[in-house]
């Protein structure tokens, strides 16, 4: 190689390394969120992290003439909230290291969102999955290195089977890997497939309405439903009335119903029970979304119910009761 041809491609290296020098580092430059709030709005904006089903304080910023600022350093994208002081209102944000400036409208809404390519597709996105005008996997399908996209199909996890999100998951960019959405995914598809048809049932043993302890494998022997349900969910309580024609017509027919509440209190478990008028087992299990059976049984919606066979094996599975009907009514008919 010459002489001149070796400064040629120096000079195209520096050129290269100059531009890269250049270029914004994201993580150590960290993120700043600017947020502009009409005038009457003071005191604090706090920044939220939702976790275990719960809003979490991370940070506050004080309202100064109009504006707040938030500013650090993130692990990773992900998604957050904003509150003010009453923490009546709540808007979510996607968040990444770089710059995020948002205008509020009175009703605490986002007037104007200006960041990142992600931050504005999660912020145009939002009211679309609320609608459920668009899926969640279509989205994530066409941005396979989204986190902002792997967080929609999170949150509506409960829509899709095993082999669905089993496919998803092979589709989806290396990239996304280490992050926190993706562990999760990786985490509900392994409790998946410890529940699919054909799979022996996860055993459990609850405390029942009297204070007795009632264990799943007691029950060998007969046709069982489980219902995953509490009493402050709206849909459960819509499903009681299926619930209770079922109990009625099969309970002569080798066919038990076992509710499982995540109620954490109990007067209103009770309540609900005598209220609907669920004349069959109930059971409650401690620690509401996060107790060990919704874990065990992959649950992540109520109502969920499971008919399991005689022999304790997992026969289906669905979030609406009535589906499970024509499969009942052909197995003891």
């Amino acid at each position: 190689m010459g002489i001149g041809m070796m400064k040629r491609i120096s000079y195209i290296l520096l050129i290269a390394l100059s531009i890269m020098a250049c270029r914004p580092t994201g993580k150590s430059d960290g993120f700043t969120l600017t947020g502009t709030v009409p005038a009457g709005f003071t005191g604090k904006v706090y920044l939220q992290e939702y976790k275990n089903r719960k809003y979490i304080d991370l940070d506050s910023a004080e309202i100064s003439e109009g504006r707040f600022i938030f500013t650090g350093i993130l692990a990773e994208p992900a998604v957050y909230t904003i509150t003010p002081s009453q923490k009546s209102k709540r808007i979510q944000l996607f968040l990444d290291n770089g710059p995020l400036d948002l205008e509020v409208t009175d009703d605490w809404e986002v007037a104007l969102l200006k960041g990142s390519e992600e931050a504005e597709m999660f912020h145009r996105m939002l009211p679309v999955m609320a609608k459920g005008t668009a899926s969640p996997d279509s989205l994530l399908l066409a941005n396979p290195a989204s986190s902002a996209a792997l967080y929609f199909l999170n949150r509506n996890i409960y829509k899709y089977d095993y082999e669905r999100l089993k496919l998803i998951r092979k589709q989806l960019s290396a990239s996304l890997n280490s992050h926190s959405y993706m562990k999760e995914l990786e985490e509900n598809l392994a409790r998946l497939e410890n529940v699919l048809p054909g799979k022996v049932a996860p055993d459990f043993a609850l405390p029942t309405v009297s204070g007795d302890t009632l264990s799943l494998s007691s029950l060998r022997g007969e046709y069982l439903l489980v219902d995953f349900w509490a009493s402050w969910c709206p849909d459960c309580r819509k499903a009681s009335p299926t619930l209770v024609e079922l109990h009625e017509r099969f309970k002569d027919k080798n066919l038990t119903i076992v509710g499982v509440s995540i109620d954490e209190e109990r007067s209103r478990w009770l309540n609900a029970i005598e209220k609907d008028g669920l004349a069959w087992q109930q059971v409650i299990s401690e620690g509401g979304w996060n107790s060990n059976e919704l874990k065990a049984y992959a649950v992540r919606w109520l109502p969920t119910s499971y008919l399991i066979d005689p022999e304790g094996v997992i026969v289906a599975k669905s979030i609406e009761v009535s589906r499970l009907i024509p499969q009942i009514e052909a197995l003891l008919n």
